[in-house]
């Protein structure tokens, strides 16, 4: 299915390398995202003894490649949603389905458990249901540093989260969101450059405009694998004169949110959200990290 996606990259200072990169500290989802507390229960190794015991995935989608990627445990289910084995058990029969096999083990289908993932992560109201299942956690959180706070917040900027959402999952005041969002859009010596002497943001002319079939089509392509939509209103074009002289016309785009998607979706999916419009869709691989396509669409409409 990766066939019909096109990842673009927009040019310029906007969506240069340093955010199409593959970035190495990506946070997992069930620390940063989901805010789940997921522990290794297993016994430690002695320190400076080797040990070629295999770290357990904290994340949504494994890190690694499991010997069969289309079936898991339920272990590795609980792993990856960052719950018990206990309220996997639970959720057997409604939510997931599990097939026994000859050794009475039970699998699930990965895909299946991908998707429910992509579910957890939009429904905040079941995060709290599965935590109060698992027990809670009454452990204090750990001190975070500015750094640790500045890449969280870049992380969720890469993927065009809104205000809101860095606010309430990186715990971070609005005022200080802000200041590292001019950060970001800037780079290192473009902000010696400037030093805000021009309005910071995407050119309009970076974007890559298409029309609602073609968006519809590449949602309908999108590969297996948790994927984040980003929504932004577009409300076209305005200009500013730069000190030298310089007219230039900058993208004028409010973010409305965003949801997470295993696969492929349906336009739907954007119009029961946010109405019909003027959107910038933006589709955010979250494993690994990376900006499949982001565009400009008018006129998207309910029916088409």
């Amino acid at each position: 299915m990766l066939a019909g996606v096109q990842n673009l990259s927009l040019p310029g200072r906007w969506m240069g390398q340093r955010h199409v990169k593959t970035m190495s500290g990506w946070p997992k989802i069930g620390h940063v995202f989901l805010g789940l507390a997921c522990t290794n229960r297993g016994a430690t190794t002695p320190k400076n003894v080797p040990s070629n015991k295999k770290p357990p995935h904290l994340s949504l989608i494994a890190g690694g490649k499991p010997p069969d990627l289309t079936r898991l445990s339920r272990a590795q289910v609980g792993d990856r949603l960052g719950i018990s084995v206990s309220t996997v058990r639970r959720y057997e029969g409604s939510r997931l389905h599990a097939q026994i096999g000859a050794d009475g083990v039970h699998w699930f289908d990965a895909s299946e458990v991908a998707a429910f993932a992509a579910e957890l992560a939009n429904e905040p109201r079941m995060l709290r249901r599965l935590r109060n299942a698992a027990g809670g956690s009454t452990a204090k959180p750990a001190t975070r540093t500015a750094d640790e706070l500045a890449a969280q917040v870049f992380e969720r900027l890469e993927q065009r989260h809104t205000l809101a959402e860095i606010v309430i999952g990186v715990r971070m005041a609005p005022e200080r969101v802000r200041e590292l969002h001019v950060q970001w859009c800037q780079g290192l010596v473009e902000h010696h450059l400037r030093m805000a002497r021009e309005p910071y943001g995407p050119l309009d002319g970076d974007y890559v405009r298409i029309g609602p079939a073609e968006l519809a089509t590449r949602l309908a392509e999108l590969p297996e694998g948790l994927t984040r939509v980003s929504v932004g209103r577009y409300r076209g074009p305005f200009s500013s004169t730069t000190p030298e002289g310089d007219q230039k016309d900058y993208a004028w785009v409010v973010e409305l949110g965003g949801f997470l998607v295993s696969g492929p979706c349906e336009l739907t999916e954007i119009t029961r959200r946010f109405g019909d419009g003027d959107y910038r869709i933006t589709a955010y691989s979250i494993d690994p990290p990376t900006l499949r396509w982001e565009v400009i669409v008018k006129g998207v409409r309910v029916a088409q």
